[in-house]
């Protein structure tokens, strides 16, 4: 089987690190080109010279991130669509090395069609669901919460006309959109797209996984909540849960950085016995993970939420809503559980039963282990490799 080479092209770094370094090891990386300063990259310990590192437009991005002022919220979009060109951009240099661009929705389109005019692959990587499906359900969510003002201003930021434009014209332009589970590929095939490939994201053991001698205080009964602090992630539901929740020993952590909704949740998090802990390093957070007696993720949409096989590999059992992506895997493992969208009631039901049964507990932490083994970055690039190999 011919070696496959590969470009991963990318505004900021997400998973594309963990793949890259997956591919180096194989010798299949061609280049991977991203929008983050190489001081924030050196700790990846991939050589530099696979590296095409553009960080400008971030350093300054993260200094008017959030503003509630238009000027500015004006000047940051167009440093994102400044910096997604220039990404694009800075791909075509490497095409002629590779065999596969796999280019994060957003910065594939000058490079897409220049490998397509090579006779080669063009993947459009989408860690999401479909663009207009996520505004769909964003807003459903907004109006019925009558945050109408918020809404407004999130449309704005996350889903302006040339977003939406120059993703719907990378979907038309590929060959395959890549995603990373059933239900992103479901959200897609409702706007009438059939060219997407699936391949779940894997797992850097060497930071997420259990701590045996770890010290937690068998009193309480700890709930841990790892995301942005929004409306999408649902968090408000998991919230109304623990409300309702009886049991006197319960603990709910949150971390996470605020997001255009704080004003929505500064008095849901007034809770003696909730937790902020705001937004801590990815390296530690096995150690609150291995601390928590359940992990919960009750978005209302994902691609496929990283941090729920993160605390899969950690041993803590999870409570996912049908959204996140990860269900399937869930269900496949017996993992923990899986609820409805928009369902407080069923992660009450589901907190209950964990609390109340041991047992119980302990057996989902042994199906959790055992599930995070058999899904690493190797694994994935993997797949990348049997998907691909017979197409190049």
């Amino acid at each position: 089987m011919k070696k496959i080479k590969y470009i991963l092209s990318n505004v900021a770094k997400y998973h594309h690190f963990e793949v890259a370094k997956a591919l180096f090891k194989k010798d299949q990386l061609t280049k991977i080109v991203c929008g983050y300063p190489w001081f924030k990259l050196k700790k990846e310990k991939i050589p530099k010279k696979y590296v095409d590192s553009f960080g400008l437009y971030n350093i300054i991005n993260y200094f008017l991130r959030g503003s509630k002022y238009e000027s500015i919220a004006y000047l940051e979009d167009r440093l994102q669509y400044i910096n997604a060109n220039a990404i694009s951009k800075r791909s075509l240099k490497y095409i002629e090395e590779a065999d596969v661009l796999l280019a994060m929705s957003g910065t594939g389109l000058f490079s897409g069609r220049k490998i397509i005019d090579k006779n080669k692959i063009y993947v459009c990587e989408r860690g999401a669901v479909h663009l207009l499906y996520q505004k769909e359900i964003i807003i459903e969510e907004y109006k019925s919460l009558n945050l109408n003002a918020e809404l407004l201003t999130m449309l704005k930021r996350g889903f302006n006309n040339w977003k939406v434009e120059r993703e719907t014209k990378e979907y038309e332009l590929a060959n395959y959109i890549l995603v990373p589970s059933q239900f992103a590929m479901k959200s897609f095939e409702k706007y009438g797209i059939t060219k997407t490939v699936v391949a779940e994201y894997g797992i850097n053991l060497s930071n997420f996984y259990p701590i045996k001698d770890i010290k937690k205080d068998p009193k309480y009964f700890d709930i841990i909540f790892i995301g942005l602090v929004s409306i999408r992630k649902g968090l408000h539901y998991l919230i109304e849960a623990f409300n309702k929740f009886k049991n006197p020993n319960k603990r709910l952590h949150i971390f996470g950085q605020h997001t255009l909704d704080k004003e929505f949740f500064i008095n849901k998090l007034n809770n003696d016995k909730i937790y902020y802990h705001g937004k801590v390093d990815h390296r530690q957070l096995k150690y609150f993970i291995n601390k928590s007696d359940v992990f919960v993720l009750a978005s209302l949409q994902e691609g496929y939420a990283t941090v729920v096989p993160q605390a899969m590999a950690c041993g803590c059992p999870v409570i996912v809503s049908e959204n996140t992506g990860s269900a399937e895997y869930v269900r496949k493992y017996q993992c923990g559980f899986v609820v409805p969208i928009r369902d407080s009631n069923a992660i009450l039901e589901k907190l209950e039963l964990l609390s109340d049964d041991n047992n119980l507990k302990i057996e989902l932490k042994n199906n959790v282990i055992n599930a995070s083994i058999k899904n690493t970055w190797d694994d994935y690039v993997d797949k990348l490799n049997n998907i691909f190999s017979r197409l190049v």
